[in-house]
């Protein structure tokens, strides 16, 4: 169902859903008998209570119909790979702050009731192995889908609240479904479940030119200059990377990029800086090497900043840390939506 319409009466068919009319309908039907028994002045009494009912539901939807024509809707998106939270918690969480950041109530029923939207079908899970690639693809092809077809029916107003848990490998590549405005991103806290708003995406500022990085110190350890490989390990957790590890140990070019704050980054930041100087880094880099592994400890939600930054055209390797080792999991320009 597609909105349209700049008035009440091309929705009219709502008015009677409304809980103030609903109230007014209920009363007229059990209280009518008593004031004609009653007689006297309790009809009058009963009828503009039940019009002042009217009147007032009438306006409580006028209000929340005009709200939604012109204000933007907030989409929440679940995304779930591997364990975490159930994902139907989650997305009742993200409704909730929604709801708290938008001065909304009753959201979830609103996107049902007036734009035939469920958000179930908003929820995503992979149970797969990470390392599928081609399952991995299809999946990320059906969230890509569904979100093209949520963009066709509210075109330019809607605004996509992403939940993403639990493999920050799997966040560079779901970055790369979303255009670049229209997103807000929020990060699990592991200790109590919930989900802080940390990037309000409107613009490309996560690619904007950085002269000097402030977020991050970065080391560079290049001992071959002959060699066209680097490995990148990103330490914006509370846990760095192990460089000792059986996978990593081989590279002899290693950029080191170290969070500056102490152990992780404050949900009350903007992380679209700390994504933007690390694509900044990465940019210089792809400019030097033709094949770059990214080694990471990062929270998901950057990684999936980070992932729409680098799109889906350098030659970049994205591993996972598994068995006390660094696997592969994809290379960044092997990401394909279309043939």
């Amino acid at each position: 169902m597609i909105w349209k319409g700049n008035n009440l009466f091309k929705n009219f068919k709502y008015i009677f859903d409304n809980k103030y009319i609903q109230t007014a309908g209920l009363m007229a039907l059990f209280l009518s008998p008593f004031t004609d028994a009653l007689g006297g002045n309790s009809t009058w009494a009963l009828f503009i209570l039940l019009f002042a009912l009217f009147l007032f539901g009438f306006i409580d939807e006028y209000r929340i119909q005009k709200k939604l024509q012109i204000d933007t809707i907030h989409i929440p998106v679940v995304i779930k790979v591997d364990d975490g939270p159930d994902s139907k918690y989650v997305m009742n969480d993200l409704v909730k702050r929604i709801e708290e950041n938008n001065k909304l109530d009753n959201y979830e029923d609103d996107l049902k009731k007036y734009f035939g939207i469920n958000l179930e079908t908003f929820i995503f899970e992979y149970n797969g192995s990470i390392y599928d690639f081609d399952r991995l693809m299809s999946f990320a092809r059906i969230i890509k889908y569904k979100l093209n077809q949520i963009e066709k029916q509210l075109g330019s107003r809607v605004k996509f609240n992403i939940a993403y848990y639990k493999r920050p490998s799997i966040g560079f590549l779901l970055g790369t479904l979303f255009r670049t405005e229209g997103i807000i991103v929020y990060q699990n806290n592991d200790y109590d479940n919930k989900f802080h708003k940390v990037a309000d995406i409107n613009s490309r500022k996560y690619k904007e030119r950085i002269e000097k990085s402030t977020k991050y110190t970065i080391n560079e350890s290049i001992k071959n200059n002959n060699s066209m490989e680097v490995l990148v390990a990103i330490d914006s957790a509370s846990h760095s990377v192990n460089l000792q590890a059986k996978s990593l140990i081989q590279y002899e070019n290693i950029v080191v990029v170290t969070l500056n704050e102490n152990g992780t980054i404050p949900y009350d930041n903007d992380w679209i800086e700390y994504a933007s100087e690390i694509y900044n880094i990465l940019n210089n880099l792809q400019t030097r090497f033709q094949n770059i592994t990214i080694a990471h400890s990062m929270p998901e939600s950057l990684s999936i900043i980070v992932g729409m930054a680098l799109e889906n055209y350098w030659n970049i390797n994205i591993t996972q840390y598994d068995d006390n080792d660094y696997k592969n999991v994809f290379t960044m320009n092997k990401i394909k939506y279309y043939f």
